[in-house]
This record gives C-alpha cells, sequence and structure tokens, in this order.
C-alpha cells in the first residue's frame, strides 16, 4: 500500500492547524494593528486592481474592437448598404479588363483550333467575379453566399485563328462570411471565409481540367494596408483509370504547381492601388511559386486602369 498521499495529507494539515493556532495567538495579542493592517491591504488592493485593469488595456493584443478604421471600411460599408437589396449582386474578386498581356510559353491545348506554332504570346485577359446572398443574419452581411470568378485569356491579337478565347476558367463557389470586430496589434481583422471551391475549364475529354478544394481565408488591415491569407485542402479523387474517363482526377499534381496557400497585400499609393499576390505550394524539396502585382488607376467614378 502507498502511504505517501496519505502521509502527504496529514503533514499537510498538521501546517495548516499550526498556522491558523499561531494566527489566533498573535490576533488576540494585536488587534489595532491587525485592524490597521487590513485596512492597508484593502488600499493596496484596490490600487493593484486599477494597476491590473490600466495594464490590460495597455497589453492586452486580442480584444474586440468595432471603432478602429481600417482601409477596407469603405468596402464593407458599401456591401452592407448594397444588401439591403434582398437580391443584390455585389462585386466578390477583382473585376478588370487587361487589353495588352505577354506570356512566354502559352498553353495552347485548352481551344481546338491552337497549336504550339499558331498561339500568339500577346493577348487580352479580363475577369468577372461577383457574389450572392444566399441566407443572411440579422446584422445584414454576415452570411451564407455563392460566389461566382470568370477568368478568360483571349487571344485578341491573333487574327491567324480568328482570335479565339486561349483558355477560360470558371470557380463557383459556396462559402459563409463572418466580419471580425477584433484587432490584434492594431491590425483590424475585417472577414473570415470558410467554403468549398470548385475550379474548371469547361472542358471534357483530354481537356478537361477541375478539381474541388476546401478553403479558409482572412482579411484583415490597418489604416493604409489590406493583408490577406487564403489556405485549402484539395478533396481527393479517385485516380482515372483512362485519360478519356469522364470521372477521376484531371490534376493529379495540380497543388504542386497551383500552391497550397497564398498571400495578398495592397495598399492605396495616392490615386494608385497596389494589389500583390504571393502563391506557393509549401513544399521545401521542390518549391514552387507566383508572384502577380496588379496596379489600378482612376479615369473615372466608373472606370479603372488595370495593370
Amino acid at each position: 500500500m502507498n502511504l505517501k498521499p496519505l502521509f502527504f495529507l496529514i503533514t499537510s494539515t498538521y501546517i495548516l492547524l499550526g498556522a491558523n493556532t499561531l494566527a489566533h495567538a498573535q490576533e488576540s495579542d494585536s488587534s489595532d494593528e491587525q485592524t490597521t493592517s487590513d485596512a492597508a491591504k484593502k488600499e493596496d488592493k484596490s490600487d493593484l486592481s486599477s494597476a491590473i485593469e490600466e495594464g490590460i488595456e495597455v497589453i492586452d493584443i486580442i480584444k474586440r474592437d468595432t471603432t478602429t478604421e481600417s482601409a477596407l471600411d469603405n468596402r464593407i460599408a458599401g456591401d452592407k448598404e448594397a444588401l439591403d437589396n434582398v437580391f443584390a449582386i455585389t462585386q466578390h474578386r477583382q473585376n478588370y479588363l487587361l487589353p495588352f498581356t505577354y506570356v512566354k510559353n502559352p498553353n495552347s491545348a485548352g481551344n481546338q483550333d491552337l497549336t504550339e506554332e499558331n498561339v500568339d504570346s500577346k493577348e487580352a485577359k479580363f475577369q468577372v467575379s461577383m457574389k450572392l446572398p444566399l441566407y443572411l443574419e440579422d446584422t445584414g452581411f454576415d452570411g451564407l453566399y455563392f460566389g461566382f470568378t470568370l477568368t478568360s485569356f483571349w487571344q485578341l491579337y491573333n487574327s491567324e485563328v480568328s482570335k479565339p478565347f486561349r483558355e477560360t476558367n470558371y470557380e463557383p463557389e459556396v462559402f459563409w462570411q463572418k466580419t471580425g470586430d477584433y484587432s490584434v496589434l492594431g491590425y483590424k481583422f475585417n472577414t473570415f471565409q470558410l467554403g468549398f471551391n470548385h475550379m474548371s475549364n469547361g472542358q471534357s475529354g483530354l481537356r478537361s481540367r477541375s478539381w474541388n478544394r476546401i478553403f479558409a481565408s482572412i482579411t484583415f488591415s490597418d489604416n493604409d494596408d489590406i493583408y490577406y491569407l487564403k489556405t485549402w485542402y484539395r478533396v481527393p479523387e479517385d485516380e482515372k483509370d483512362d485519360p478519356l474517363d469522364a470521372s477521376g482526377d484531371d490534376n493529379p499534381d495540380i497543388e504542386d504547381f497551383y500552391g497550397r496557400f497564398e498571400f495578398g497585400y495592397g495598399r492605396k499609393i495616392g490615386a494608385f492601388k497596389m494589389l500583390a499576390l504571393v502563391r506557393n505550394n509549401l513544399d521545401f524539396d521542390e518549391n514552387r511559386g507566383s508572384f502577380q502585382l496588379d496596379m489600378t488607376y482612376p479615369i473615372s467614378d466608373l472606370s479603372l486602369i488595370h495593370i
């Protein structure tokens, strides 16, 4: 039988009883001093509580914050105002038209009329992105959304094959969006998103390229800067027995090239708006990634120059 716990219990009880007996003996001889001491302790405790409260106010790095201004406030306020209309459609990602782009090694596989010989490195690119609320909470902004993004690469300067679209990617998604009212080290957390995304080029057979993923993203900002973090988990698919099978994995290694994580940074510089996007596969052995830098300049209230 292990007697150590019993020994420690008896010893602790003896010490406590002895301390209490000693305290009572001292109390009978010095009641005036005890009264003065209690008053001093209460005063010290009150001062300590005030100091602690003031200290927490200064050093607390995570706290609820509904007053700090940030660079995204106007955008979020505009979305909330638009959503007063139940059938409102608002901007999701960037909408833009690039009249001229240059691709060093364009992929011609997305169009049957294009080959490695006649595909043009010069083309136009545009993106249309919007979202529609499916269910909104009482706040009028938080809730379930359907989003849709179309990105197209247009061989606008290729007269040899009648200026076709080289590739068009479609991204429907369903996600839950939550407004953040917390600040951390001076950065205001604006929105959180969690959802399901399908990405496809709308083709079939050997040209089919599609995959599904579950994603989570967060957007935060200060007065001048916007930051964006996003990561995802690819929904696994069975391997194809034949390349022409309608079902199965079209892109078994797409994450090695497209990436598993992205980080965005935006800032307004005078009238210019800058947005940088970094994507990486997080593979240290065979690391791949991409970098995109966008600059926009307003030429009217409704139009922007996009670079």
